[in-house]
């Protein structure tokens, strides 16, 4: 009797948590509705689907699964109540993103969900040298501006930690397709929290050249701060393919950026890249544990390297990209490499 009355409160919770973001997507969705019949005819609609795997390269454990959905629509010269939803447009109003002179403009909502599990998933006790159960269930609001040889990028997240995620129950979904063991220990995961982050990025394309055939060098750089987590970043890019100036606005080793929903064409597009990222990372809540009360946590390793390398294909309405990453370890009491895929299908409409 008492176990059943736990669980009725640990749903009561789950719920209440999760509600202000099943809010923010009904509000959201409703903005988008609003956007797809009020844009002008020179800007479109795309749909991405994401999943990233450590699977795809033989593994599973550290930063496991990823899925995400974007809606994205662009481009067009400003931001305005037409293609932006009301209660975004009045946050972005006064800030650079929308005042910066001479850009084409673009916005994408992505609603993901992220996962990860320590090394040993067969132990039902807390592991506590190892990285904790975590999940995150999220939004994520971008904003592009840019011209020719500058893109912005800012961002806003909001989401939820904890069961709440549901992230238990999506690796178990998933696992049981793939015909894997389902990780016993998420009874160890961290506790339900509500989080947010701010994000600025920009890319610049430092050099191309002409032809049929091109390739590039992209310079980006980044910065965020939030109770998901805080960081600096600087990376470099080199890309070989077609068409490579309409792309560059949101080139990102973020695979879930990758397809790039403003740069469709109805030529058969592709292109080749490989980059490498180095990141500080201040807090990392995946990492860290919760914010304001005490869960699983182990020490951080603030010093990141990342390398990926990749392919994207469009033509006409679709464009797909595979990705593989490799990130150095999270936590110093870990050296092992995390690994992992990347599958990111677009769609215009």
């Amino acid at each position: 009797m008492t176990a059943l009355k736990s669980d009725n409160i640990t749903q009561c919770i789950n719920r209440l948590v999760t509600a202000p973001f099943v809010l923010l997507v009904l509000v959201t969705t409703a903005g988008l509705n609003k956007l797809s019949a009020n844009e002008n005819d020179s800007s479109f609609n795309f749909f991405t689907a994401t999943f990233e795997n450590d699977l795809f390269v033989g593994e599973d454990n550290g930063y496991t699964n990823g899925f995400g959905l974007t809606f994205a629509t662009g481009p067009f010269d400003e931001f305005t109540q037409d293609n932006t939803p009301s209660w975004l447009h009045r946050v972005i109003e006064p800030i650079y993103i929308n005042t910066l002179p001479d850009k084409q403009r673009g916005i994408a909502h992505m609603f993901f969900q992220r996962m990860q599990t320590p090394d040993d998933i067969e132990q039902r006790e807390l592991i506590n040298d190892d990285l904790p159960y975590a999940g995150l269930l999220a939004w994520q609001g971008i904003f592009y501006a840019w011209d020719d040889h500058v893109a912005d990028q800012l961002s806003l997240y909001l989401g939820v930690v904890g069961p709440a995620s549901y992230a238990e129950k999506t690796q178990n979904i998933v696992h049981d397709v793939l015909g894997s063991d389902n990780p016993k220990g998420w009874d160890n995961q961290i506790g339900n929290e509500a989080v947010f982050k701010v994000e600025a990025d920009r890319v610049w394309n430092i050099y191309r050249t002409d032809g049929a055939l091109q390739y590039d060098v992209i310079g980006f750089s980044g910065a965020a701060i939030g109770t998901m987590d805080s960081h600096i970043k600087s990376g470099i890019a080199i890309r070989l393919g077609k068409n490579l100036d309409t792309s560059f606005p949101t080139f990102s080793l973020q695979t879930d950026r990758q397809v790039n929903p403003l740069a469709m064409t109805d030529a058969a597009d592709f292109y080749l890249f490989a980059g490498v990222q180095l990141k500080y990372v201040f807090n990392d809540i995946m990492i860290n544990g919760n914010t304001f009360k005490n869960s699983h946590s182990v020490p951080i390793k603030n010093t990141l390297n990342q390398f990926s390398f990749g392919g994207v294909w469009s033509i006409n309405s679709i464009a797909i990209v595979f990705q593989f990453s490799t990130l150095s370890s999270r936590t110093t009491i870990l050296d092992a490499r995390e690994k992992f895929g990347a599958l990111s299908i677009t769609y215009q409409y």
